[in-house]
């Protein structure tokens, strides 16, 4: 089963705890009268973000720092997702993606040269041993808009920018899992489709490419 799927597959179980989200739970209001009450909505982070279950989750994770590794490894086991498999670089994920299939590969851009963005454009080939359309979340310190461009390209579904918070690991998970652009190869391009802008619940419909291309 492609990686994708298998998230999609996982969307799917989390309408209850979204619905909670959304509907939240009823409190008395303090001094008023009998039987008046207010809905008390639950936020996460000054916004709602959907409280996902990720148990089921597989993450692989390829950072060539082993502080950091450990740290997010941390942070997602308080996420409580389902396993974490965590390597040092490009080729030794090549060597261990296949066995893990997980559901989302997770990418330090901040390698040597172009490995990180490299191993992105081979899972989208489909040259990792693993599906083509597995959702894939890419980090850098690096902000600028060409950048990002270069990890769009890549066929990345979402960039994450450091210092990797809690806050930002756990949204960048809820972005990809949420994602439901279709996936295309069109002209050497091979990923979520471009012309599609993705908002915390999933696509907005909108075409942000001048050239209409997917």
């Amino acid at each position: 089963m492609s990686g994708s799927s298998s998230v999609a597959e996982k969307r799917t179980k989390q309408d209850g705890a979204q619905s909670q989200v959304k509907a939240g739970r009823v409190q008395p209001i303090a001094g008023a009268a009998p039987g008046q009450q207010r809905a008390v909505y639950r936020r996460m982070f000054a916004r709602e973000v959907p409280a996902l279950d990720l148990s089921g989750i597989c993450l692989f994770v390829i950072n060539d720092n082993e502080f950091v590794r450990t740290y997010m490894e941390r942070l997602f086991g308080i996420m409580r997702v389902g396993r974490v498999v965590s390597c040092a670089n490009p080729a030794q994920a090549r060597e261990q993606l296949a066995a893990a299939n997980p559901d989302i590969v997770m990418i330090d851009l901040d390698l040597s040269g172009d490995e990180g963005i490299d191993l992105a454009r081979a899972i989208r080939r489909g040259e990792a041993g693993i599906g083509k359309d597995v959702a894939i979340l890419v980090a850098s310190a690096f902000v600028d808009r060409d950048y990002v461009m270069r990890a769009r390209e890549s066929g990345a579904n979402w960039t994450l920018v450091k210092p990797l918070s809690f806050k930002r690991l756990y949204e960048g998970l809820v972005r990809v899992i949420l994602d439901e652009r279709p996936f295309v190869e069109s002209g050497g391009f091979a990923g979520p489709d471009r012309r599609l802008l993705v908002g915390i619940a999933g696509y907005d419909g909108f075409d942000r490419r001048k050239d209409g291309k997917p």
